[in-house]
């Protein structure tokens, strides 16, 4: 009997149109949907080609099947090298878990197989923003073992295009 089973790989040009159509239902959740511009072309020219940032997925596989496997979640992110202690950060830019599969552990596995990258690149502290007014959010991190640094605050400045 098989197990329907959770993975969580590194994405491959496959993952790609479920990997954008997630990061398209984050920029509705966060409220930047009008300015979302992330095509599959530049996805793969970033991520595959030019690997300016790593991206896992999480699938929940039929132990007993070789098909690829629905995305569930994703974790998108990248290193910030040499900070003032001398190892790179690994920097969560987005991790969101499609409606269907929150409370299924799909979230830990993407944070746990990012500490385990963060690792094994010689990292030495991951970290990410959150909403504010995302309470879900901040209350799963902390369960992680994740704390907020009060003392800092997010700071942008726009371009003009």
């Amino acid at each position: 009997m098989s197990e329907n089973v959770l993975v969580v790989t590194p994405a491959n040009q496959a993952d790609l149109p479920d990997v954008l159509l997630l990061m398209r239902d984050l920029a509705e959740f966060e409220g930047y949907l009008p300015d979302f511009a992330v095509t599959l072309d530049a996805l793969e020219s970033l991520y595959l080609q030019q690997r300016v940032f790593g991206i896992l997925v999480a699938k929940h596989k039929d132990s007993g099947s070789t098909e690829n496997g629905r995305v569930a979640g994703i974790l998108v992110y990248f290193f910030q090298p040499f900070t003032y202690d001398l190892t790179p950060w690994l920097i969560v830019k987005e991790l969101f878990v499609s409606e269907a599969f929150r409370g299924q552990g799909v979230g830990e596995a993407l944070m746990l197989e990012a500490r385990n990258v963060c690792k094994a690149q010689g990292g030495s502290r991951m970290k990410w923003e959150v909403l504010t007014q995302n309470t879900a959010a901040q209350a799963f991190y902390k369960q992680l073992g994740a704390s907020v640094e009060e003392n800092w605050r997010t700071m942008s400045l726009p371009l003009v295009r």
